[in-house]
């Protein structure tokens, strides 16, 4: 394999590292994330992977290691300390450096649930005066204390996004746990036995951080990365949406009225199932997709809300009788939309972080455009056309905007894949010249 190098200023030859290209190879980013495919191409500047979703440039500077799943070899890539090389060890031992990107928001999590749960549950557990001087410093000592018992808890863990959202959702579910458990006692005997909520309270102090716990633990044995774990979050949302929407399509109000306790029961223990449910299968559907990224999740986020706000204004032209139907095409939009997202992204690549809000902007700039005409034109904007041009302008910038962020746009400069056994590619690059740095455009060309 050889590698031509062209510069504005300069011509250097450089000799690229060979590895085999039919072994599976795993790629841990330096910001938490793990993307799995077949090495392509790879050189001192960068690697190709074949991925489920097309070919995927990385820039070395953004590698933590790369794995073998074949042969269990590993490389691991670090910058030189004076800052200028690249050295590549093979089966070395480095130390990893810590992500702590998601830090600061377990330190506001435990800040938020010791100036609730224990700094407001505390003191009334134990009957203390809530209108008293000593109850409010004590909300605000623990309020205060709670940062340094978590700074310093949390000060040499790995903390990326990923384990973040995990955490976050445990949280979630250990507190509304309690649902199932009322249900299943009975509201009428869970108040017998529970007047004040004193029992309840106890169960959330326990219960939160149970949560955050198995949460965390269960995040380690899959090995997820960020996208994968925003999945799951999202999958818990999704599976609680779509349960409740099912249950509205009974007659839950007459149910409600004649039996509450019964209502009570199987739409709690419903509900919370489906948020197990949605996490479950987002979770089989993350492992599967292991190069799947948080921009893609963000963008599939954004999709199910484009899918509500839709089916709300097509909801509004045909003018239901009953919220029935109206639930129904609401859950259609959701899931319609959150399957246009995922086809999508299998089309045009995955997302880097952050680019799912350039589809947001593109989103807000067509609409935007559409409302700036009608003013101009002095279009009707009660009219039911107008409902139509706001579907069609929202709908349009979502699309466009994702498919201008298509694979190839997606790394650090152009490929130009040809039909021909022959890969060219072009890249800006910049190089060291008489201590100066010099920008360039490099290509290379593969056969």
């Amino acid at each position: 394999m050889k590698q031509i190098l062209i510069f504005l200023i300069a011509i250097r030859c450089l000799t690229s590292i060979s590895l085999s290209q039919d072994d599976l190879f795993s790629v841990e980013l330096k910001n938490g994330n793990t993307i799995t495919g077949k090495l392509l191409f790879k050189d001192e500047t960068s690697l190709t992977l074949q991925t489920e979703f097309g070919e995927l440039v990385i820039p070395t500077e953004n590698i933590q290691s790369i794995n073998n799943l074949e042969d269990d070899s590993n490389e691991n890539i670090v910058t030189a300390p004076d800052k200028e090389t690249i050295e590549i060890t093979q089966n070395s031992e480095i130390k990893k450096e810590l992500n702590q990107e998601a830090r600061w928001r377990t330190i506001y999590a435990a800040m938020g649930i010791g100036n609730t749960i224990y700094g407001a549950g505390i003191p009334y557990l134990l009957d203390w005066d809530p209108t008293d001087n000593k109850t409010t410093g004590f909300r605000y000592i623990v309020f205060g204390a709670t940062y340094y018992v978590s700074s310093a808890y949390t000060e040499n863990m790995d903390l990326p996004l990923g384990r973040s959202y995990m955490q976050y959702a445990g949280a979630s579910l250990g507190f509304f746990s309690i649902l199932p458990l009322t249900s299943i006692i009975g509201i009428e005997n869970w108040s017998e036995i529970d007047p004040d909520g004193k029992v309840s309270t106890v169960y959330s102090m326990v219960s939160v951080p149970y949560g955050v716990i198995t949460a965390d633990r269960l995040y380690k044995k899959w090995g997820l990365n960020n996208g994968q774990s925003y999945l799951v979050s999202l999958g818990v949302n999704l599976g609680i949406l779509n349960t409740i929407g099912l249950i509205q399509q009974t007659e839950w109000a007459e149910w409600a009225e004649k039996n509450p306790e019964n209502f009570w029961r199987w739409t709690s223990s419903l509900t919370y199932s489906g948020a197990l449910l949605g996490g479950y299968l987002a979770k089989n559907m993350a492992i599967k997709t292991s190069s799947i990224t948080e921009g893609d999740v963000g963008f599939l986020n954004a999709s199910m809300n484009l899918g509500i706000f839709n089916s709300f204004l097509l909801g509004s032209l045909i003018d239901f009788d009953n919220y029935k139907s109206q639930t129904l095409l609401t859950m259609a939009g959701v899931n319609g939309f959150l399957y246009l997202g995922s086809h999508l992204n299998k089309s045009y690549g995955s997302l880097s972080q952050g680019q799912e809000k350039i589809v947001i902007l593109g989103m807000a700039a067509s609409y935007l455009a559409w409302i700036g005409c009608a003013l101009v034109t002095d279009f009707d904007y009660a009219s039911d056309a107008a409902r139509v041009l706001d579907m069609a302008s929202l709908t349009g910038g979502w699309y466009f905007s994702r498919k201008s962020l298509k694979k190839e746009n997606n790394v650090l400069g152009h490929n130009d894949h040809g039909t021909d056994k022959y890969l060219l590619s072009f890249y800006p690059q910049l190089l060291r010249q008489n201590n100066l740095l010099v920008p360039g455009i490099g290509f290379s060309i593969r056969f």
